[in-house]
């Protein structure tokens, strides 16, 4: 059996081909499957830009057979063969078919195989040291050309104990004997991982920079060579002055924590944080992080407790556990120390939060963990990075929900259709919204999500340009993209995820970001940057002092990403306070905690929903032809996800609407049945009415797999139209599009009057789904199902369970 795929992570080395596909990768395997012995797991592309040799045909009407430069062509995938043999086989037929010889007998089919290559090769230099790596590495030596350059090395993880030990001897042999050091190593069976930090010597980078290739860099138990995994944040933000104070809340009264901040080290004695955090430092960066610069996670702790400062919402009831990952220096961006793999201590740091075997955690309640950082070093390209890896098991494992900021893209923006500045500031709303759309969509590629956010199980986060400033300061030569808030920043990264999944899922207020002039462009086009928050937009956040007095009152303008993450695991937070309020009337007060992070997942999501950017995106990124409705959503769904969710709209018990919970287990080709009760005012009514149904769920995930995804769930409403007279809605991600993440999520609207059926009740379904060959474990879901109406009908009142929905086996 032969396995083709677009990860290598578990492959055997020495067993690897690498297909660099010339087309797309679905022509490359139908061309494929004709050959006896293959089993393809490729379902996606890869993309490249196209180049003199290879472009796509154009299938559009009266370009038939042209050339599509404006579209990337398929990309680098990886087969593992069987044994030797057959390795050294398919590289012969290749050789032959290079040669213009025909394949032997019985071997005809690699013929249409082979046209659709670029190459056919072992596994070798350009494929464990990318283009990438060595920009970076050129960086560094041309920065300080003596110093060694520290670099992140992922070995093939060897399948037993023994066999990882030889090949760590064997390759820190091969960096001593050019002078490098190995300052630390790192194993992780359930994600595949096999690391090593290592600094490699000033000579042995100029060799690498130079094309030679050093006997580590070619030693077959190297996988990757990559710039080191660094979380970091930009440089501090101006601090403005202390706002009208927010009121005196009590302290929190619960002890146990719900939620956790991984980020920088706050200022814990800040009017804000004072009595409100729980800090476990157990590696000491307090002592490497000068009061002054604390500002990233100063800001992100105020916002998880107190929101917005502009608005004046009340405090979390609960403390935050704080677990700082990051310094803060003198001079540059607050930053993961550099003397250790991050994957490492991300894995130990949760560890001992939750505890393990018998050594109880020092927050074993916190269920949700906010990530507001990324690596800027490592863009999303297709291949799951080891530390989202380890969200996506971490998750599992101990029924976490994190929530990742998408990362922050401030690289500028070519904006056409402007000779001059002043032309872009003077043009019409409408007409500069549309040219920095064109310009993003073009540029999408060079703007995708930081990782972790590439992580399936994790809730990833937008920056939605919104927010509550109430009198904009300053503001020179700047100028606001977007007339409403209705669309994401422009440096809030772009989806789509793994597989084409929906990514990021959600987008929460991340400041009303303004662009300035980076450079006249030339001709018809200027540059276009992001321009610093100063008084202008952003949220308003607790700060540190930057000067020398020490004033415990500090705020700041933060934006971004980080700042709408920090937002939505308040949200979360806000969101499991209200289920768990038995006070308060909730009928989910004893919810099991195993399902906590599938319910608030679901909920999360659950109000989310398009607004009306949808056609005009749908009309920028294309394709033009409108039958192609998949493609064309899909493409929304980079921008909008699955929306701005609502979170008041989940708490709160308006009239019109009713929203129902359920959570169970379920084991793939399992399934649940839910009979939802209908309102009986919507009965042959034409009143307008609207259909949510959520499913989320935590996946178990198989490193090197190519669906990688263990298990899918979904949901199916029986009948939806002539139940409860709804179809499914236009504006949202597409049928396909909504099946490849951790959270399915539909929307259906009608106002066609429903006679009822089934004695009033809505019957949907919920199933399980083998994804990559899963061990046959029951994973956890969660399910919202709402009913609203768009007129004040007694929706609430007619539902007779207001929460809680039981399963029953399907019929």
């Amino acid at each position: 059996m032969l396995e083709l795929r677009a990860d290598p992570h578990a492959l055997a080395p020495e067993r690897v081909i690498v297909f660099e596909v010339a087309g797309l990768v679905s022509d490359f395997a139908r061309a494929l499957s004709s050959v006896p012995g293959f089993e393809l797991l490729v379902e996606h592309d890869i993309e490249h830009p196209p180049d003199d040799l290879f472009a796509e045909r154009d299938e559009r009407v009266g370009r038939e057979g042209q050339r599509r430069d404006d579209k990337n062509v398929g990309g680098r995938l990886y087969l593992t063969m069987p044994d030797l043999a057959a390795l050294n086989q398919l590289l012969s037929l290749w050789e032959r078919y290079q040669n213009g010889q025909d394949p032997p007998t019985g071997l005809a089919p690699f013929k249409h195989v082979f046209a659709q290559l670029r190459t056919l090769r072992p596994w070798g230099p350009e494929d464990r040291i990318s283009a990438e790596t060595l920009a970076y590495m050129r960086a560094e030596h041309e920065r300080e050309p003596a110093r060694p350059v520290r670099t992140e090395i992922e070995l093939w993880f060897r399948r037993t104990p023994e066999r990882r030990q030889q090949s760590a001897r064997e390759f820190r042999a091969a960096v001593e004997a050019v002078g490098g050091t190995v300052l630390h190593e790192a194993e992780l069976e359930p994600i595949a991982y096999h690391g090593m930090l290592v600094d490699i010597p000033a000579g042995a980078v100029a060799d690498l920079i130079a094309g030679q290739r050093p006997a580590f860099a070619l030693a077959d138990d190297v996988m990757f060579l990559r710039p080191q995994t660094v979380l970091s944040v930009d440089a501090a933000p101006e601090t403005s002055d202390p706002p009208p104070d927010a009121g005196d809340h009590p302290r929190p009264q619960a002890t146990d924590p719900l939620v956790a901040l991984f980020d920088g080290v706050p200022v814990q004695a800040h009017q804000l944080l004072d009595g409100r955090l729980i800090l476990d430092d157990p590696d000491d960066l307090q002592a490497r992080s000068p009061v002054a610069r604390r500002f990233h996670g100063t800001a992100m702790a105020s916002l998880m407790v107190h929101g917005d400062l502009h608005v004046g919402h009340a405090p979390l009831t609960r403390p935050v556990y704080v677990r700082p990952l990051m310094i803060a220096p003198p001079v540059i961006d607050e930053h993961t120390p550099a003397d250790r793999l991050l994957v490492d201590v991300l894995y130990r740091a949760v560890l001992r939060m939750k505890g393990e075997g018998n050594v109880v955690g020092v927050a074993p309640t916190v269920f949700i963990i906010n990530l507001s950082v990324g690596d800027r070093r490592r863009p999303f390209a297709n291949m799951i990075s080891p530390l989202a890896r380890l969200l996506d098991y971490l998750a599992t494992r101990f029924n976490i929900l994190f929530l990742v900021s998408a990362g922050n893209i401030r690289d500028a923006l070519e904006v056409q259709g402007f000779s001059t500045w002043n032309e872009f500031e003077q043009a019409q709303p409408a007409a500069r919204e549309r040219a920095v759309l064109t310009a993003l969509n073009a540029t999408k590629h060079e703007r995708s999500l930081l990782s972790p956010a590439e992580s399936i199980n994790s809730l990833t986060i937008g920056a939605h340009h919104a927010d509550n400033v109430p009198a904009r300061i300053g503001g020179v030569m700047t100028v606001d993209p977007f007339d409403d808030d209705l669309l994401p920043n422009v440096s809030s990264a772009l989806g789509l995820g793994y597989r084409r999944a929906t990514k990021p899922e959600l987008y929460l207020p991340g400041g009303r970001e303004h662009l300035r002039m980076s450079a006249a462009g030339g001709g018809s086009s200027v540059q276009a940057a992001i321009s610093g928050p100063q008084r202008l937009y952003g949220l308003s956040a607790a700060a540190p002092d930057p000067g020398s007095a020490g004033r415990l009152d500090q705020r700041l303008f933060s934006c971004g990403t980080s700042a709408a993450t920090a937002l939505a695991s308040r949200a979360a937070h806000q969101i499991i306070e209200g289920l768990l309020d038995a006070d308060g009337g909730s009928t989910l007060a004893d919810t099991p905690p195993r399902f906590y992070a599938v319910v608030v997942k679901a909920l999360m999501a659950h109000s989310a929903r398009w607004n009306g950017k949808g056609d005009l995106l749908r009309e920028i990124c294309g394709p033009p032809d409108t039958r192609r409705h998949e493609e064309r959503s899909a493409n929304v769904a980079r921008f909008l996800g699955f929306g701005v969710p609502s979170v008041a709209r989940v708490l709160d018990c308006a009239e019109n609407q009713a929203t129902l919970v359920g959570y169970g287990t379920l084991r793939a080709e399992e399934g649940h049945r839910y009979r939802i009760p209908l309102p009986e005012s919507l009965r042959n009514v034409t009143d307008p009415r609207a259909l949510t149904v959520t499913v989320a769920w935590l996946s178990p995930v198989r490193p090197g797999n190519q669906s990688y995804r263990g298990v899918r769930f979904e949901a199916a409403a029986l009948e939806p139209r002539l139940a409860i007279g709804v179809e499914r809605e236009r504006q949202q991600p597409g049928d396909r599009t909504v099946q490849r993440g951790t959270i399915f999520h539909e929307r259906f609207t009608g106002e066609r009057a429903a006679p009822f059926v089934d004695n009033g009740h809505l019957s949907l379904d919920v199933w399980c789904k083998d994804d990559a060959g899963n061990s046959g474990a029951p994973a956890s879901y969660a399910l919202a199902v709402t009913i609203e109406t768009g007129t004040p009908l007694r929706i609430y009142e007619e539902v007779q369970q207001r929460l809680r929905v039981r399963a029953v086996p399907p019929a």
